[in-house]
């Protein structure tokens, strides 16, 4: 007793600690990540695949679809956002989920000018495996760019300049067919924002698993 009331203080900060060192432990390293809510049903379509078959995203419900909206001609953000779509596909392959798990949509602005060959040389420029990774038209580029806004996507085609202005996010479907997230895939790095990474994409359809 009197070994207590002599290190009572002691006893009381070393115990503080010991419950801070969990606390930090839990929130930090054990603590799971929320599961992102559901923000809206995605819209559904039926689009052709570079063989020509129809694909409607009801067809690959069941699995986590990770959708991306691009233009082969794109001069700036396509082209890096799909080889980074690339690596995330190799992640889910070392993990046993490609496929499984995880499908890969991407959905190009423009079908008249991004045919089934157009489409295939870009995406062989920047290293996709079309492994369950599906590539999608329409008929016109006003229905695609319609289907891009239901997908909260903002577009728009400029006449004069013959092009397409886009935002850039990669989109999470569940396997219900909700949107649970929209990640950005072109961050302000001036601004000071994170760099993306595909491990980053890959944590976050893991959410949703």
């Amino acid at each position: 007793m009197a070994f207590l009331k002599k290190y009572a203080f002691q006893i009381a900060i070393s115990c503080l600690v010991v419950l801070m060192g969990f606390y930090l432990l839990y929130t930090y390293i054990l603590k799971p990540e929320a599961v992102p809510s559901v923000k809206d049903p995605a819209p559904n379509f039926t689009l052709n695949d570079l063989d020509n078959n129809p694909v409607t995203l009801d067809s690959t419900d069941g699995k986590v679809r990770l959708v991306y909206f691009y233009f082969a001609s794109c001069p700036d953000v396509c082209p890096p956002t799909t080889f980074l779509i690339s690596q995330v596909q190799e992640i889910l392959k070392e993990k046993g989920d490609l496929g499984t798990e995880v499908e890969i949509i991407s959905i190009t602005f423009d079908p008249v000018t991004d045919t089934p060959e157009v489409i295939t040389n870009f995406a062989n420029k920047v290293g996709v495996d079309f492994d369950h990774w599906t590539f999608l038209r329409g008929e016109t580029s006003e229905e695609m760019i319609q289907l891009a806004r239901e997908f909260s996507v903002a577009v728009m085609y400029d006449e004069e300049a013959k092009t397409f202005y886009h935002n850039n996010p990669l989109i999470l479907v569940d396997q219900d067919g909700n949107i649970r997230e929209w990640i950005n895939a072109s961050p302000n790095l001036e601004a000071g924002d994170k760099e993306l990474t595909a491990e980053d994409v890959y944590k976050s359809l893991k959410k949703l698993y």
